[in-house]
């Protein structure tokens, strides 16, 4: 299976695009397509993008939209899973496009929006790219093709659910923000009201040591250390569900969905709590940080329940959305290919994760339903 990243920049009514008329024994050629290319090891989806984008147009993204994975079925050559981004780009940024050096591919220019389905596509692309100049939010797709012909088309239907844990599910955010007061005392870094530390729900506790107070990454792990001697046993519980969430869950396990957990608070700590609360039974899998920080970001969390969880499914994170209350969780969405929603009565910013493509919002849980997803 080749994996890779497919792009739109757009700007001013105008998208990017490549066509493919240099490259000898070219799959692609005489036809349009946008910017991309294939994972390299190791790579998530959003730093395949990232790499390439830089690559073939010299400029650096720092705010890209995911909308979905595209997967190619192919009788005359390997299957391909293709994550599918857009990104707004500015001005002055379209102009050094204009002035990069030329894609060893073939030869790029700004196409008006208008005029992009009159462009020679592959048949499949007209697809996607129909639903992405309509503003679908989520777009994902099994192509199938035979002898060069697209045979079927068929929309890639969410069958997993991911929830964050604090701020979404839980409102865990006594126990968290009592447990950094007394982390921080311990550096002399002394807090009147420990709601004022409200931003410690949701990132991993390291980034939030060492972006907010400038600590070094020794004595965060520090910090860490002290803020768990008090959380693992008392702020652990100083939480509760917010009002409907096992309804919502119930609810969701009997339309057909597959729920799992993907937080950046420890796993064993994800157990406990949901243990605690009897709602550990609602989901098929719990995946969170490990205490050694080899699993802490939103990113490693999600890829490590795909390893878990994906060879039951070839289409497994197509599948998936992920439903969060902070930008690390539309963040983490986006770098690992899949669709997120936010909900708005956690600890994040609204605006934040609509610009980090969130595909819908809730103001409540109650909100998160078949019909909300069916929706996407």
């Amino acid at each position: 299976m080749i994996r890779t990243t497919l792009c739109y920049l757009r700007y001013e009514g105008k998208t990017l695009m490549l066509f493919r008329n240099k490259k000898t024994a070219d799959i692609n050629e005489g036809k349009w397509i946008g910017a991309g290319g294939k994972f390299e090891k190791g790579e998530t989806a959003g730093e395949c993008l990232v790499r390439e984008i830089r690559e073939e147009t010299g400029i650096e993204l720092t705010s890209y939209i995911f909308h979905g994975i595209i997967y190619f079925r192919n009788d005359e050559f390997e299957d391909e899973e293709m994550y599918l981004y857009s990104a707004v780009i500015t001005s002055s940024e379209a102009d050094r496009i204009k002035e990069y050096p030329s894609c060893s591919e073939g030869t790029f220019e700004f196409i008006p929006d208008t005029k992009l389905m009159e462009l020679p596509l592959w048949e499949g692309d007209r697809v996607f790219l129909k639903d992405m100049l309509e503003g679908r939010k989520r777009i994902s797709y099994e192509l199938v093709y035979e002898k060069g012909k697209l045979i079927r088309s068929e929309r890639v239907g969410i069958k997993y659910i991911l929830f964050d844990l604090d701020g979404t599910l839980i409102d865990t955010g006594e126990g968290i923000m009592k447990s950094a007061a007394y982390a921080l005392g311990s550096a002399g870094i002394h807090v009147d009201d420990y709601h004022e530390l409200s931003f410690f729900v949701g990132p991993p506790l390291v980034y939030t040591f060492t972006h907010r107070y400038g600590l070094d990454m020794k004595k965060a792990r520090e910090l860490v250390n002290k803020y768990r001697e008090r959380y693992n046993p008392t702020g652990l519980f100083e939480s509760e569900p917010y009002p409907g969430v096992r309804e919502c869950l119930e609810n969701l396990r009997s339309a057909g969905y597959r729920l799992y957990i993907c937080s950046s608070k420890p796993e064993h700590m994800c157990r406990r709590l949901m243990e605690h609360l009897e709602m550990s039974g609602l989901f098929c899998d719990i995946v969170g940080a490990t205490p050694d920080g080899s699993i802490d970001t939103k990113s490693q969390v999600l890829n490590e329940l795909f390893r878990r969880n994906a060879a039951d499914d070839p289409c497994f994170a197509g599948s998936c959305v992920l439903i969060g209350d902070t930008r690390f969780d539309m963040a983490g969405a986006a770098d690992t290919g899949i669709s997120g929603i936010g909900v708005t009565y956690g600890y994040g910013s609204t605006e934040e994760m609509l610009s980090l493509g969130a595909a819908a919002m809730a103001d409540s849980i109650s909100e998160i339903n078949d019909s909300l997803i069916q929706s996407l």
